[in-house]
C-alpha cells in the first residue's frame, strides 16, 4: 500500500491472449497478502469464451493452496484482466500484461486505489515459463518494471522454486466468491 493514486500503467500493445494461456511460475513478486510467501508459486492462465481464470498456487507449510479466479477478455482489448472485488482480492485490483515474449518470461502489474483511505494497492510479478529465470532476461524484466511509477524493484521479494520446498502433503483449493457490496448494506 502506498499513499496517492495509481499511476498510469501502459499494458502491452498487440496482446495475443491465446499465447499468454498456459503455466507461469513467479520468480519475483511484490508481497500480497494472498500468497503469503509461499513457495513455487505459479500462476496458471486459462481462456475459454472469453473468460480467463487465473490459478494462484504457491506451497505454505506443506499445503499446496490454489486460489481461483475468474475474468474476463475480448480479443484485441488492452492486456488487462479485470478482477471484480472478491473473498481473496478483496479489492479486486486489474491485472495488466506490461510486457512478454510469450515463451520466457512476462511482467504482470496491478493497482488499485481506494479513494475512501486514499492509498494504493499495488502487486507485481515477474513470471517465466520455467522455474529459473535467466539473469539478462530477469535484468530486462525488472527494467520494464521500474519504468512504471511507484514500481520499485526495491519491493520485489524472490520466490524460491527449489524442489525440496515443492513438496505438499495435501491441495488446498480456494474459489474467490465476488463480493457486492450493494449486497453488503
Amino acid at each position: 500500500m502506498q499513499f496517492g493514486h495509481c499511476a498510469v500503467v501502459q499494458p502491452m500493445a498487440l496482446f495475443e491472449v491465446d499465447k499468454f494461456t498456459g503455466q507461469w511460475f513467479v520468480i519475483e513478486r511484490f508481497p500480497n497478502w494472498y500468497e503469503n510467501d509461499g513457495a513455487c508459486a505459479y500462476q496458471r492462465i486459462q481462456y475459454c469464451a472469453r473468460t480467463v481464470a487465473i490459478e494462484h498456487a504457491y506451497v505454505k507449510d506443506g499445503i499446496q493452496y490454489i486460489l481461483h479466479m475468474n475474468s474476463s477478455y475480448t480479443p484485441g482489448a488492452a492486456a488487462v484482466f479485470g478482477v471484480q472485488e472478491n473473498s481473496v482480492d478483496l479489492v479486486g485490483m486489474p491485472l495488466t500484461i506490461v510486457t512478454t515474449d510469450y515463451s520466457n518470461y512476462a511482467v504482470v502489474h496491478g493497482c488499485r486505489y481506494d479513494s475512501g483511505m486514499r492509498l494504493k494497492y499495488i502487486s507485481a510479478w515477474i513470471l517465466s515459463r520455467e522455474p529459473t529465470l535467466p539473469e539478462d532476461l530477469l535484468s530486462q524484466a525488472r527494467t520494464k518494471l521500474t519504468s512504471i511509477p511507484y514500481a520499485n524493484v526495491a519491493y520485489l521479494k524472490p520466490v524460491d522454486q527449489s524442489e525440496d520446498k515443492c513438496k505438499s502433503y495435501w491441495t488446498a483449493h480456494v474459489t474467490a466468491v465476488n463480493i457486492n457490496k450493494e449486497e453488503l448494506k
